[in-house]
């Protein structure tokens, strides 16, 4: 559940990201999720914007998603965002999409739903040719620090 993740972000469903049916479209989670890698390396006091500047990319070499219930325009979602595992060139992103309750009483017991679950896999690679580099020390370190492995 949702307590194993030490992170999470706010997103308000947008009516772009709706479909004919009126629920979120199901490829818009996979944006949903880099939403949350972004606001989770920005948390632990890096950002996409530097990293690049110190000459890597991170490549997503593998993504999934399993839906539960649907999300809906204007719907308040949490998106939590973990890493499970740090490898030489590779992280894995574990996610986690709950919708929050509309009840306004804070001693209420309503849960929030169940909305999807996915992972990542990011491979680090050079910003010239793609090739597989050694995830960052820094980087690494701070990983390894604000998950506690």
């Amino acid at each position: 559940m949702a307590d194993d993740f030490k992170f999470y972000t706010e997103l308000i469903v947008r009516y772009e990201e709706t479909d004919a049916m009126s629920v979120v479209y199901y490829g818009k989670y996979f944006v949903f999720f880099e939403v949350a890698r972004t606001e989770y390396l920005k948390n632990i006091g890096y950002n996409y914007v530097n990293i690049e500047r110190d000459g890597f990319y991170f490549v997503v070499a593998e993504s999934n998603c399993k839906y539960f219930n649907p999300a809906r325009y204007d719907d308040d979602l949490k998106i939590f965002a973990k890493i499970e595992y740090v490898k030489n060139s590779s992280f894995n992103f574990l996610y986690n999409i709950v919708k929050k309750s509309k009840n306004e009483n804070e001693n209420s017991s309503e849960p929030d739903a169940n909305i999807a679950k996915g992972n990542t896999v990011l491979v680090c690679v050079d910003n010239e040719g793609f090739r597989p580099r050694r995830i960052p020390d820094y980087l690494r370190k701070a990983i390894q620090n604000f998950e506690g492995f």
